[in-house]
């Protein structure tokens, strides 16, 4: 017969007393059989089950502050003893020498105490484990674990629990967040993580497809926000007005050419005098103007039909190059695909599945011809062969001017009035244009015209947007449900705790994470400028409000919320602001811009799945610092099935008596039956009724700067006497408290 625990040297006693101290809780003291399970498991896993601490000092050292050699239980260890006697003293050490990976948050290794600059007395120690199976490992107590050791002992310092329970108060936690996906992740099954080491690297793999989904959807938002954008900059009465100011120019300076119409000349071939002098000189000129009329009809062809070879050689290199593209992005699935194939079937081959075909011989054969029939225009235009355009019109316009230096007076001044005529024409023409002539009078009349249609267009354009941000959601809530499946096993294992008598109101959860858009948000606004979101205090109590009112989880409630902020863009929400149209890019600091804020609302990078513990159905943000306390203990205590030691300091801190008796007690009982258990405690409840197999007992000598430890059971006599005295206040404040309750006086 044995403690139940499968204890070892240091709880076995063999006196009387210990019998008796063994009897009062039987079921959970005594193991009835060959060997207790807690004995078989820590025989098979030696290397995680410390046997001994040593903290020596250099041979160079004083002989003050440590010179400890301690066996340590592999059930539960409770330290105990006054403030400042050592107990987090040996707890950090403790988890020095098993390379913690909180040596950040020692209390008593730090710069300000043991690891002072000037003193340098954590220099000269060095703390030991012995473990079970008979190696050791040790730390200088001035050095920190290296960044590539293995973590050995599982440290929880008071300072870290309060670190996560404020974090955790306030934005939430990225270190917990860690912790808890780590957790989470011990307790899916071994099948279920198809070969990966980490629940990030499985959540990877598991939405990469929809992640792929979802860029493509904010490629298609970004597009959408730039067009309405456009949209709404031609909406705007500058743009109008901007055109109806370029159109009444160019129609004023259609009536000044019509008001400089060139002035009538008779013509001297009216005459029959005349007639008969000029008349071979006068068809000679109208043929060689013909002639040239015809030479810059002839160019203008040639430059239009350039600007549309140009343009058309310019798609078709698009094409091909988004053609290269995609098969450059086809190479990269096909590749991916092989690779997810062979983990199939190597029978399977990718060809099976998937065939591209992409000819490009014929957008080739186009392109050739476009750049040829270019260079051909481009040699027709600049040819200074004798047939050519150049040399042609050089001739025509020598002939007339020799024609015209033999003139008479009257014969030149006509022709002078025609070509001034002919070219006043062309300058009306010019003016006057097409609506698909970029910037003339009939370009303007349509395009002020085509303003008309553009709020149906703008209507249709942020229904598109809506559209696609609900399918962006929907990707989203994808992920959500492949995350809510890996959570599963360990809310199993939750809802089994009432097996162990604790009835806790523990539950896992995903949720749509959005809490970092109001921070995002508002740093892209101009805070100082006109607009519901102005001011620093006011702006931030709008958005607060404003998240209250929704719920991620729901794409209608989401795609509300995104369609009210939106709206607030526009127009001044205010009180002040009486509901005044507003611009976004004056909202905006310099290095924003309104492209970059409504990518940003509309394409939801700001929410991500993340995984919450909940007690009561509160999220963990929402209860009071005991509260998460506690839960941030049961969480490391009960679902960790991590099995190296663990040392916790002072988890009783900010918890009442009650809920460490009901919960705590029963978590590091539960705790203890699979690994190495560690505390440093003020609570009775927590060193006695937990049962600690090993209680140490620090003191502090400060004549001598010495700290002393002494180790023993519960039943040992002299160490329930420092329990009493430490723990209870002493016997007689024990049994006073003990008449005052009612209860029978135990002598």
């Amino acid at each position: 017969m044995s403690r139940a625990s499968g204890s070892g040297d240091l709880c076995i006693t063999k006196c009387f007393e210990g019998l008796r101290q063994a009897l009062t809780e039987f079921e959970d003291r005594v193991f009835v059989g060959d060997a207790p399970p807690k004995r078989e498991l820590v025989n098979g896993n030696r290397t995680k089950y410390v046997s001994k601490i040593c903290i020596k000092p250099s041979p160079t050292s004083p002989g003050t502050w440590f010179n400890v050699e301690l066996p340590l239980n592999h059930d539960l260890v409770a330290i105990i003893g006054n403030k400042g006697s050592g107990k987090s003293a040996m707890a950090d050490i403790i988890a020095l020498a098993g390379d913690t990976k909180n040596f950040k948050h020692f209390s008593f290794l730090n710069d300000r105490r043991f690891r002072s600059p000037p003193n340098k007395f954590a220099s000269k120690f060095v703390g030991v484990l012995g473990w079970r199976d008979d190696t050791e490992s040790k730390q200088q107590l001035d050095q920190d674990p290296s960044e590539t050791s293995v973590e050995r002992v599982k440290y929880l310092p008071q300072s870290y629990l309060e670190m996560l329970c404020n974090e955790l108060g306030e934005n939430g936690s990225s270190t917990f967040d860690s912790e808890l996906r780590k957790i989470i992740y011990t307790h899916v099954p071994q099948e279920d993580r198809l070969g990966h080491n980490s629940m990030d690297e499985l959540l990877k793999f598991k939405v990469a497809e929809i992640g792929r989904a979802r860029e493509q959807l904010l490629k298609e938002i970004s597009k959408t926000n730039t067009e309405i954008l456009q949209t709404e900059q031609r909406l705007t009465p500058e743009f109008k007005q901007s055109l109806q100011e370029q159109q009444n120019a160019k129609v004023a300076e259609l009536a000044a050419i019509v008001e400089s119409k060139p002035v009538q000349v008779e013509d001297p071939t009216a005459s029959d005098v005349a007639k008969e002098e000029s008349e071979a000189a006068t068809k000679k000129i109208q043929t060689l103007e013909d002639n040239l009329r015809n030479l810059f009809d002839e160019e203008k062809q040639l430059h239009d039909k350039k600007v549309v070879q140009v343009k058309r050689r310019a798609v078709l290199l698009r094409i091909w190059q988004a053609t290269e593209n995609y098969k450059r992005t086809h190479g990269q699935f096909v590749a991916e695909l092989d690779m997810m194939l062979k983990e199939v079937d190597d029978d399977i081959k990718v060809s099976d599945l998937v065939h591209l075909k992409i000819t490009t011989e014929k957008i080739l054969d186009l392109g050739t011809a476009a750049k040829e029939s270019i260079s051909i225009i481009d040699a027709t235009l600049t040819s200074q062969e004798p047939t050519g355009l150049n040399k042609r019109r050089e001739a025509a316009e020598a002939g007339i001017a020799e024609i015209k230096s033999k003139l008479g007076e009257k014969q030149r001044l006509f022709i002078q009035f025609k070509e001034q005529l002919t070219k006043w024409e062309r300058s009306k023409e010019e003016l006057t244009g097409s609506k698909d002539k970029p910037q003339s009078i009939e370009w303007f009349k349509a395009e002020i015209a085509s303003i008309n249609s553009l709020p149906n267009k703008l209507v249709v354009l942020k229904a598109h947007r809506v559209e696609l941000a609900r399918q962006v959601h929907e990707q989203i809530f994808k992920t959500v449900e492949e995350y809510r499946q890996l959570y599963g096993p360990v809310q199993e294992f939750v809802m089994s705790t009432g097996q162990m008598n604790m009835d806790l109101p523990l539950s896992f959860a995903v949720r749509i994470d959005g809490s970092d858009f109001q921070e995002t948000f508002l740093r892209k606004i101009n805070r100082q400028s006109r607009g519901s979101f102005s001011g620093m205090n006011e702006s931030e109590q709008l958005m607060r409000g404003l998240l209250k009112e929704i719920s991620f989880e729901n794409v209608n409630s989401t795609l509300d919320f995104l369609g009210r902020i939106d709206y607030m863009l526009y127009l001044d929400h205010r009180e002040s602001g009486g509901g005044r149209e507003t611009k976004i890019a004056d909202q905006l600091r310099r290095e924003s811009n309104p492209q970059d804020i409504l990518d940003y609302l509309f394409g939801m990078s700001y929410l991500t799945p993340r995984y919450s513990l909940t007690l009561n159905q509160q999220e963990i943000s929402q209860l009071s610092p005991g509260e998460r306390g506690l839960l941030l203990l049961v969480f490391y205590l009960l679902l960790d099935k991590d099995d190296i030691p663990i040392v916790i300091d002072q988890p009783e801190e900010n918890l009442d008596n009650q809920t460490i008796f009901n919960v705590l007690v029963k978590c590091i009982k539960a705790a203890k039956q699979r690994r190495q258990v560690i505390m440093v405690t003020h609570n009775p409840n927590l060193a006695v009724v937990c049962d600690a197999e090993q209680i140490i007992c620090a003191t502090c000598d400060k004549t001598t700067n010495t700290f002393n430890y002494i180790s023993g059971s519960i039943e040992s006599p002299a160490i329930k006497a420092k329990v009493v005295d430490i723990l209870e206040g002493t016997k007689p404040a024990f049994k006073n408290r003990q008449q005052k309750y009612g209860f029978d006086v135990v002598s």
